[in-house]
């Protein structure tokens, strides 16, 4: 039988409220410290604040909350960008497996982040991979 694990030992499975500005109004979301993480490298990514991106998630949303189209949009974003690169050789091998690896197998504070591979036009490879 598998453990139950409290609050203070899953690190993981804690959300983290923060203030958001959509529309040009203060709300809160909750999402786990890893999909904030993600969050913000897209907004990054795409060359936006946080706020200009939750604002047009906002604004697309239809019938859902907006902690649960953010939900949406940062998976569907991510599986985008694999789809996009998956036609590229991979030094690593599977993504599946790295991702079981470094994330899933191993508790992080923070998600790695996605950069520009040097000297590779329009690849990205994870931050820390060597």
């Amino acid at each position: 039988m598998r453990p139950i694990l409290s609050a203070p030992e899953d690190k993981s499975s804690i959300l983290e409220s923060r203030n958001v500005t959509v529309g040009g109004r203060r709300t809160s979301m909750r999402l786990e410290p890893q999909m904030w993480d993600a969050l913000e490298s897209i907004a990054r990514s795409e060359g936006m604040t946080l706020n200009t991106l939750c604002t047009q998630i906002d604004q697309r949303r239809r019938e859902i909350g907006l902690t649960s189209a953010t939900r949406v949009f940062i998976i569907s974003y991510f599986r985008q960008l694999v789809r996009r690169y998956e036609g590229e050789a991979s030094d690593s091998g599977s993504l599946a497996r790295w991702v079981l690896d470094t994330v899933v197998g191993r508790h992080l504070h923070r998600m790695p982040e996605l950069r520009p591979v040097p000297g590779k036009s329009g690849a990205l490879g994870w931050s820390g991979e060597s």
